[in-house]
This record gives structure tokens, sequence and C-alpha cells, in this order.
């Protein structure tokens, strides 16, 4: 038995829509993909002291959002993009490097240091305030775990944690964490906002509603007011643990269409915006902005239902892949904002874990050829087609409704019909459970370690702890394999066995060994047509100094590493 109830599909949804800026989980070195400055000497690092000089203190920065926070609550928010914003207000034990190679201590002062099997103490760093002038101990970060862990507070965050039976204060300044079994991603998950440190007396005091308005941190940045669909604000801390930031205040806006941040962005409305892909040309002309380009790792691709005929053969959904041209559809979807994915992973996850992705490219991802796909439909007993009309559903974003067109139109070639269904977010969430597709589109927000693709896409759930909900069929993004009979079963097993094993794995060596198998398995089932991942351009003023801005960081405005100031 595993230790998450249910798949969190609207973990797509959320992370997926947002500005999506992956810091959940990484668990080697990363890459950063940027096309703009960088560090060069793998710190990240900038002036840490004051923006380069005392004398360049102060100034508001203003982000752009394209929707509001339902909630500041860490415990209970599930935006991406809000996801990062909090790290301005809370801080976690462990903070990731801004070129993503390490974890190191941030509100811990040191490492985990293991006690036993399952028993770890973290000593926290004394003298750490809350914004309201309260100091920070052990009883606070061991509130903040286990109010999530509580399943009767509903957090969306307790499933991320879940490898934690029990968080204690073993002292004032030290914390014993007690787990339920071995996590290869324990440092880095108590990085990330799953595991924020909130007050215990103010949390209890005000109740989630409350905190989730009026959010009491001990972060950089303090918490001044949130106008529901305008902005949200925070002012300096100035007591802050670490050097003070440079900024006054930091303002959030909101501003749902990307083309008026744009616009404002370069009328000086706001200091840093999202670049649509339409306007990555005309970005690259202004000369008052500077542009970076950032990976989401993310996986997007459609998805084919193994419980149906005709994609319950394998040969079939083997055709599929000499039916399409992989960079057509990516030219039909994210353009020069994509790049191919190799084993259900972004490429920056590949090149990090030295994966074999080359060789994968060459063994299943043909090149476009209709003769071998028709070839297959034939040796399948399809030579005159699926007798049906296929049904393949997408959202209506047209990152995904063009990759089913594309797959439409080629279907069209040799033949055969199929039908694109434009359908709402709750309805295709309701296939997902149903299973009532013959194809659909898919998306996933993994992080930078293999196991944010595998646990979530491809695990059988059936064996997870409370087994499948009502009304869910199986793991649609695992393409019902595990309960088709198009499958070895025994195989699946396996595969589902090395997949809840590798992330207890603690040697990185002996995870990529399985992550390796897992690849061959499930790409040779080939229960996708994998298309893109994803890839954002972040452009910010020149006005705004001393600012590094990367796919790993948090508080990137003012960290230990860079601490930025407007001019």
């Amino acid at each position: 038995m595993d230790e998450r109830p249910n798949i969190d599909r609207r973990r797509f949804l959320r992370l997926g829509s947002a500005l999506g800026v992956s810091v959940l989980v990484a668990g080697c070195g990363g890459t950063n993909t940027a096309d703009g400055p960088s560090n060069t000497d793998g710190t990240g690092g900038t002036d840490t002291t004051s923006g380069g000089s005392g004398a360049n203190r102060g100034g508001t920065f203003i982000g752009a959002t394209t929707e509001d926070a339902p909630t500041l609550d860490p415990r209970m928010n599930e935006l991406a993009w809000a996801n990062s914003f909090l790290h301005y207000v809370f801080d976690t034990l462990y903070m990731i490097q801004p070129d993503g190679s390490d974890v190191v201590p941030h509100v811990a002062s040191k490492k985990p240091q293991k006690q036993n099997d399952s028993t770890y103490t973290i000593p926290i760093r004394e003298g750490i305030t809350f914004h309201d002038g309260s100091e920070l101990t052990a009883e606070d970060v061991a509130y903040s775990m286990n109010w999530i862990l509580d399943p009767k507070n509903k957090s969306p965050k307790r499933a991320n944690i879940q490898f934690i039976d029990s968080v204690e204060a073993s002292g004032t300044y030290e914390t014993a964490f007690h787990l339920s079994h071995p996590f290869a991603l324990f440092e880095l998950t108590l990085a990330g906002m799953s595991a924020a440190v909130v007050p215990k007396k103010i949390a209890k005091k005000q109740g989630t509603k409350t905190f989730g308005q009026k959010p009491v941190g001990s972060g950089p940045f303090a918490f001044v007011e949130h106008k529901s669909s305008s902005h949200i604000t925070l002012e300096r801390n100035p007591d802050y643990f670490q050097t003070s930031p440079n900024l006054d205040k930091l303002k959030w806006r909101i501003i749902p269409k990307p083309q008026v941040q744009f616009v404002e962005l370069t009328t000086g409305g706001v200091h840093q915006a999202t670049i649509p892909k339409t306007l990555l040309k005309k970005a690259k002309q202004q000369q008052n902005i500077q542009t970076k380009r950032i990976a989401h790792f993310d996986y997007n691709g459609i998805i084919f239902n193994t419980l149906r005929e005709p994609f319950d053969d394998l040969k079939v959904r083997k055709a599929m892949q000499y039916l399409v041209d992989y960079d057509a559809m990516l030219k039909a979807t994210k353009g020069e904002l994509g790049k191919r994915s190799y084993g259900f992973m972004p490429l920056e996850v590949n090149k990090a874990w030295e994966f074999p992705w080359k060789q994968w490219k060459k063994k299943y991802y043909p090149k476009k050829n209709h003769d071998k796909a028709k070839q297959l439909l034939e040796e399948a007993g399809y030579g005159d087609g699926f007798g049906k009309t296929l049904k393949i559903s997408s959202l209506s974003s047209s990152k995904f409704k063009n990759m089913v067109v594309v797959l439409q139109n080629e279907l069209d070639t040799i033949g055969i019909n199929a039908e694109v269904q434009e359908v709402t977010t709750g309805q295709w969430l309701n296939q997902l459970d149903s299973g009532d597709f013959d194809a659909t589109i898919y998306g996933w927000s993994g992080g930078q370690d293999p196991d944010g693709f595998f646990y979530y896409l491809f695990r059988d759930l059936r064996n997870d702890e409370g087994g499948l909900s009502d009304g869910v069929k199986g793991n649609a993004s695992a393409s019902f394999l595990y309960q088709s009979d198009s499958a070895p079963s025994q195989r699946l097993k396996d595969a589902d066995k090395k997949i809840r094993n590798a992330r207890r794995q603690p040697d990185k060596q002996e995870r990529k060994k399985r992550y390796i198998d897992l690849a061959e398995t499930w790409q040779s089932l080939y229960p996708h047509i994998p298309v893109f991942s994803e890839q954002t351009t972040q452009a910010w003023s020149n006005d705004v100094k001393n600012y590094e801005f990367t796919s790993f960081s948090s508080q990137s405005l003012s960290n230990k590493w860079s601490n930025a100031y407007i001019e």
C-alpha cells in the first residue's frame, strides 16, 4: 500500500494554467534553460550585500499574474504562481539554490540528522521572528507539518508530505521528523510551500479562512493587503533573519490577458510579465526590457484509452506514432516556447539525470511514415478502418486543441474518421474518471525529479491506500493499462512496484536504473503520443537591478544570492 489515496488530477489544471515556474520538486542538479543573462559561478550569485550598494535600496516591484489567488494560506493554496509568490511571505526549512544544483539549509541550520531508519532531527536557527514579532520555534514547524497531515483539515498539500508520519518539537530549536518510509525527496519537499512554516498561535486563532486572507509569515516581505481581482501588496520585513530586502514593497497585479501585461510592461505599469509566443518577436525588439526563457518541467501529450477498441491493441497505438510528425505537432502547439519530451519527462530532466533520451528518441519516436502506420493497422486487423468515428476530446486552449487537430488530420489522410470534441475542464475531468473517451489530451507539471512524472502518471491507483475512489475507472494517464488486457500483467505489476520503490531509494544511481527500466517499459507500450514540455518567456524592466530569475529560485527578488532594487 502506498501513501497517497488519490491522484490529484487538478494539479495539472492548477499548475498548468498558472505562471507555472516549477520549484515543487527537484531531485538532482537541474538545468536552467535561460536565454538571457545568467550567473557563471554556479551559485546563481550576484552581490548579496544590498543591491550592490546601500545607496540603491528602495522601490516597489510590480509583478503581474493572470489569475487571483483564492487563499494566501500556503497550506491550502493550489496555484503555481501563488506558490512562488508565497515564498516571499513564508519561509521553509530548506531552499533550492538558484541554479538547482543543491538544497541548502534556510530556517534549518543544518541538513537532517539521521537518528534511526525512520527519524531525523532538524535543528532550526535561533532568532527568526514572524511578522508580528513572535519567535519562530520548533513548535511552529511541528504544528505546520502536522496540520497539513491531519486529514480533517483537507489540505491539498497533504499528499506531498505523506511520507512524514508526524513531526514533534524535540527542543525549542529542534524538530524530530518521524517518517513512514524513506523518501528520496525529503529535503527537497521541505524546500517547497508544502512545508511552509506558519505561526502556530496566529494560525490557530485566526482559522483557515481568515489566515488565508491575512497571512502572517516570517519571510522577507510581510502581507499588507489583497484587493480581489486587482492586486496583492507586501512590504519589506526589516527584521528578516537574512539580508533585509532592498525593495520597499512588492505588488502583484492581477491582469488576465497576457497581451495587456505586455503593454503594461513596456509602458512602465509593471516590472515583470510573461510574454505570449505571439509577442516574442516584439519583446526582443524592446530596448527597455530583458527576457529569459524558463522551463516549466511539465509533460503534455495525447493519451489513449486502452479499455476501448481500437486502442486496446498495441499495434494500433504504435501505428499512431508513425502517423504523426512530432516536430510538426510541437510547432502547432507551443512553437519555440516548447521542447520535445522523451520518456514522458522534459528534456531538462533527461539531461540532468543523463538518461539515454537520444536512444529513446530513435527507438520510440519514429519519423512520420504513413505506409508503416497502415501496415501496423492492417496487422492489427484494422486495414479497413476502425468502423466508427473516434472520439478525441480536448480543452479549448490552443496548445491542447491544436495537437489533437493534427492527429485528426493525419487520421483523415488514411481514411479514418475522428471527431474532436471541445470540453470544459469539469467535463474533461469526468471523462478521465469514467474513461468516456477514445483519446484525449493530458498535461502534467511534475517538477525536476523523475518521480514527479512516473509516480503520478503511471502508478496503479488500485494499490493506493483505499484503492480507487467511487466512479474512477483507473489511472487515465496510464491509459488504463493496468485494467486492460493489452499489456502483460506481471510486467505492469513489476512496474508499479518499481515506481513506488524508486521514491524510497536514497541512492541516486539506483534510482536512475529504475527510472530507465520504467521509461523502457512504458514507452514500449505506447500509451501516449508525447508532444511537448512547455517553456515560458519572462521579461522584466531594465529598471530592476541586481535581479536573478531562474527556474529554481524562490524569493528571487530578495534571497541570499541576490537582492533586487528599482533604479
